[in-house]
């Protein structure tokens, strides 16, 4: 059997050293999860409001029978949002789950593990303790999020 060609090892590297992120949009950032912190994306579900919680925590939602503390992700990380309408990221798959509100999905990307870079200590707009890494696209930073630091304690 012939050795792949060099081209063909580059390629083979490439996507076994990279990581798949969802991304989502926020206050004019793109932001990003790893995909399998994501357990499922839904739109904009009924919110039913916590009295005396956090200023972040919007409530709580139903899902299928299910409850989970819904976060305002923009007031959590220090943004104001640009648009009232939010799709919901849930994550958190062997804890609680929790429910991120976003102004908008984006794509599933695949980022080489050579591009994810630590943050910088400052990003203009933006509390970057609950960021994890950054990556540079063509167009824009990415932000990728820290879901940990994102979590109620």
């Amino acid at each position: 059997m012939p050795l792949p060609a060099e081209t063909e090892t580059k390629n083979l590297a490439l996507s076994e050293d990279s990581r798949l992120f969802i991304t989502f949009w926020l206050g004019g950032f793109l932001f990003a999860l790893p995909v399998e912190e994501v357990v499922e994306i839904n739109r904009s579900l009924d919110i039913t409001p916590v009295p005396q919680a956090p200023s972040f925590v919007s409530g709580i939602i139903n899902l299928r029978g299910q409850i989970l503390t819904a976060i305002d992700l923009a007031k959590r990380i220090g943004l104001k949002r640009e648009r009232e309408s939010h799709h919901n990221v849930i994550i958190g798959r062997d804890d609680e789950p929790l429910s991120l509100l976003v102004e908008q999905v984006g794509d599933v990307v695949e980022i080489p593990v050579s591009q994810i870079e630590e943050p910088p200590e400052v990003i203009e707009g933006l509390d970057t303790s609950f960021v994890k890494n950054v990556c540079q696209l063509p167009e824009q930073l990415l932000v990728i999020l820290d879901s940990e630091k994102l979590k109620v304690h």
